[in-house]
């Protein structure tokens, strides 16, 4: 029993593990063994070298360490001490994740403009502030107000998010469209798109990223716009031509004409429609896209008809033939025809859009980032239309904040081949436009080329919102 030993603990500790081997059963003897070596680990030796180098060193209860030994506490925010000047901290000040995690929506304000919109500004307690574009004095509609939005902002909306974290966009987005947690009901679909295009704006903003990047990256972000405009109903051919003129001076390449003859105007001048059709057809080279927009005024014999007709003189795609609720004769006008049958502009959430798919069977979805229920939504289409395999052309027929909300999301569509929409008839002058929210909202010989900018790359001038407010 010759061994060596530093101190007298090591010899008393040689002499029971010669006992033990001598004295007990071999399987006994091998547990008493393995318990005596994990106890004779010197206190001073750390457990991390016992093992590989790199894993965890566990910290000791300050009651089983003697008093001599310097005590290392767990790891957390609270002890860690502060950085010195010269030694930077090893754990460093609260993260971006737990700052974000803090943020509070203080207000949501509402300011009509002269060009028929209001700015709609949700604020947080760290300055930022999310935009979006609300209903205000309608000019195409006069003496329709802001009023219905204002109502359900004061009465809902407001105490809903107010205290709450802005970045929680999907849960805000449930309780406001699905009337989730204390709420019974549902909010209009274009009201929570309004909100959530300037909660997405704010995300982009508190992190740095445009609202595309946040969404999972853009596909592209040089996107083809089409001239759209509309009331053909009451205009001649020749004033149609005249509108068109302008969007083709300012460098479209695409264009829709819209007769806006709604249902209850319905095979109202079929005659008058084709003949506008064909003036802008031949005006327009054998290239250029052009698309046609009956707003839900024909029956189904009459859209064939016309279609037909359409497809003679070359048509890109034919909008809206029929009142939005007739989904089976939808079908019937989409299986007749060649032309890419397109409709969904005034539908609401995802849910929706599959009865769209499974009953009418349009070639193309057209979803508004309002009508939809908010980029959110959107989004979710988007994504949905691929294993529908339809493919996506945006209806927004507007300049500024909510058609860049639209822009960004429709970026993110790897087919984002088709033309996205673009009017100036629903958002005032485009100088007016550019003037509140800069020269980055308006479009460049037919494109619209989308920044890195934080949120939606909107510029707001404070002083063109005071000059414009009404």
């Amino acid at each position: 029993m010759a061994r060596k030993s530093g101190n007298a603990t090591t010899v008393i500790l040689n002499l029971i593990q010669d006992l033990a081997r001598r004295q007990l059963p071999s399987n006994l003897s091998t547990v008493i063994l393995m318990k005596i070596r994990i106890c004779t680990i010197a206190p001073t030796t750390s457990l991390t070298s016992q093992h590989s180098a790199g894993k965890k060193k566990w910290p000791r209860h300050p009651r089983t360490s003697p008093k001599s030994r310097k005590v290392h506490p767990r790891s957390t925010e609270a002890t860690q001490p502060e950085a010195s000047a010269s030694q930077p901290s090893q754990h460093p000040p609260i993260s971006q994740k737990a700052w974000l995690a803090t943020l509070k929506i203080t207000d949501i304000t509402t300011t009509p403009l002269k060009t028929g919109k209001s700015l709609v500004r949700i604020q947080t307690d760290a300055g930022v502030e999310g935009w979006a574009e609300g209903p205000g004095v309608n000019k195409i509609v006069p003496g329709r107000t802001a009023s219905v939005f204002e109502a359900y902002l004061e009465s809902i909306i407001k105490p809903t998010l107010i205290g709450e974290n802005p970045l929680d966009i999907d849960r805000h987005w449930e309780t406001l469209a699905q009337g989730k947690e204390d709420r019974l009901y549902k909010l209009p679909a274009n009201i929570v798109g309004i909100i959530d295009v300037a909660l997405w704006d704010l995300l982009g903003k508190e992190t740095g990223k445009p609202v595309y990047t946040l969404m999972g990256g853009a596909a592209r972000t040089v996107i083809p716009l089409y001239w759209s405009t509309g009331s053909g109903w009451k205009f001649t051919p020749q004033e149609m031509l005249d509108i068109v003129t302008v969007g083709h001076d300012m460098g479209f390449e695409a264009f829709k004409i819209r007769m806006d003859w709604k249902g209850w105007r319905q095979d109202a001048n079929p005659t008058k429609d084709f003949a506008m059709f064909k003036l802008v057809r031949e005006f327009l080279s054998d290239g250029q896209y052009l698309g046609f927009d009956a707003n839900n005024g024909y029956s189904v014999s009459t859209a064939i008809q016309q279609g037909r007709k359409f497809e003679e003189l070359g048509i890109d795609h034919f909008e809206e033939p029929l009142p939005r609720e007739d989904l089976p004769g939808l079908k019937q006008v989409a299986d007749a025809l060649d032309v890419a049958v397109s409709a969904g502009e005034q539908d609401a959430y995802r849910w929706w859009f599959h009865h769209l798919v499974l009953l009418g069977d349009p070639d193309i979805l057209q979803p508004d980032i309002l009508s939809a229920g908010g980029p959110s939504e959107v989004k979710k289409i988007f994504d949905l239309s691929t294993m529908w395999n339809k493919p996506v052309m945006p209806h927004s027929p507007q300049a500024g904040i909510n058609s860049m909300a639209s822009l960004h999301t429709y970026a993110t569509v790897q087919n984002a081949v088709r033309p996205h929409e673009f009017s100036t008839e629903f958002s005032g002058p485009l100088d007016e436009v550019a003037e509140l929210y800069g020269e980055g909202v308006l479009p460049k010989a037919g494109n619209m080329h989308l920044s890195d900018r934080p949120g939606l790359g909107i510029e707001l001038n404070e002083a063109a919102v005071a000059k414009l407010t009404l």
